[in-house]
């Protein structure tokens, strides 16, 4: 489909019903398998375009849906009917090619426990470093999110 922007108020209003509206429309369709990325703008065509290319290469049935914050080069990939036993081949390709964009593995709803794996194909041993010590200087217990991303 063609990109939405909102030109006044109402408009805006319109775009935040849809938007808020899309998990429970795409719920009738089973879990998805989900990305949460951040790309360069420049990117985004180049992963829409490869991402449905690889989502219909591993099940042709299957049913991306790419939807999110774009301008700010934050973007959703759902994935719906697709087998959960073909996920972990799909989920390695995704994140090489998010790798291959040049874009973070995880945008705005952070790495957690799925991603970790691939925190360092966006993040360089010293952004990983400073995020333990993040990390260690605000949870010096470890109890808060235990063994999610450091564990």
């Amino acid at each position: 489909g063609e990109p939405a922007v909102s030109v006044d108020s109402v408009a805006r209003q319109r775009l935040w019903r849809v938007r808020e509206s899309l998990a429970e429309v795409l719920s009738a369709y089973g879990p998805p398998l989900k990305f949460d990325v951040s790309l360069p703008l420049v990117a985004i065509g180049r992963f829409a375009r490869d991402a449905v290319a690889l989502v219909q290469a591993h099940v042709h049935d299957a049913l991306p849906m790419l939807f999110g914050h774009v301008g700010e080069g934050n973007l959703h990939l759902n994935v719906l009917r697709f087998a959960p036993q073909r996920e972990s081949a799909l989920y390695a390709e995704i994140m090489d090619l998010i790798a291959d964009c040049g874009g973070n593995v995880s945008s705005e709803h952070g790495v957690g426990t799925r991603k970790r794996a691939y925190l360092g194909m966006s993040r360089d041993i010293t952004d990983i470093a400073v995020m333990r010590s993040v990390k260690a200087a605000l949870d010096p217990t470890g109890y808060l999110n235990a063994a999610v991303l450091f564990g």
